[in-house]
């Protein structure tokens, strides 16, 4: 069985990689998801997931990165002076379980000392922005925590930040937060009585109860 849902977009914590900034093309190389599972929580169902991304061949669309994308002052998205950078063009790809883009930093002196950071290894930690498109939920008989598998999503955004983010309180913070389709299948015998359930845990909340 398969529904739509309109879910938030995604944040999950990845890295510069060390020692490798380029000081004449003003780059540094980052790796910006391993697709490894990430504890999640489903504020519809109030229910714990684990979220695994999908790295095989056709389950990612590189495009927004490869035409450019920003690379942002946490995440930052209303404001032009937010941009520390963009993603190389043609420098996102999956290889070896790990996705991987070279990032061209600012020169503006306004960005000189985040920038400078970031080129002394201070600054380390960065988080991709990405939306979910298609999702196989697995549920376990034996009450453990379900499966999310993210078998088409599209990271969208870059950015540098102070503390790896948590998706969780990123999403749960941001009230008017950009929503976007993405089919939910959900195999076995108990995925009716999940929506069923989903759906009256949503309708509470609207009326002011508690389900």
């Amino acid at each position: 069985m398969s529904i739509l849902l309109q879910l938030p977009r995604e944040m999950r914590s990845v890295e510069v990689r060390a020692g490798s900034f380029d000081e004449t093309a003003n780059t540094i190389d980052i790796v910006w998801t391993t697709g490894a599972a990430v504890r999640r929580y489903d504020y519809r169902s109030s229910t714990s997931y684990d979220e695994v991304l999908d790295l095989s061949p056709g389950a990612v669309r590189l495009e927004r990165l490869n035409a450019g994308a920003p690379f942002l002052n946490t995440h930052g998205s209303y404001d032009l002076s937010q941009v520390l950078g963009s993603v190389v063009p043609g420098s996102a790809k999956i290889e070896g379980g790990r996705g991987l883009a070279t990032i061209l930093l600012s020169r503006a002196a306004g960005d000189a000392d985040i920038v400078q950071k970031i080129r002394d290894g201070v600054i380390r930690n960065v988080s991709a922005g990405y939306i979910r498109h298609q999702i196989e939920k697995t549920e376990s008989d034996d009450g453990a925590v379900a499966i999310w598998r993210v078998t088409d999503w599209e990271p969208c955004e870059i950015s540098a930040v102070p503390i790896p983010a948590d998706p969780g309180a990123q999403t749960r913070s941001a009230p008017a937060a950009e929503l976007f389709p993405c089919v939910v299948t959900m195999p076995g015998r108990r995925a009716i009585a999940d929506v069923a359930r989903a759906r009256l845990r949503m309708q509470a909340r609207r009326l002011g109860l508690h389900a």
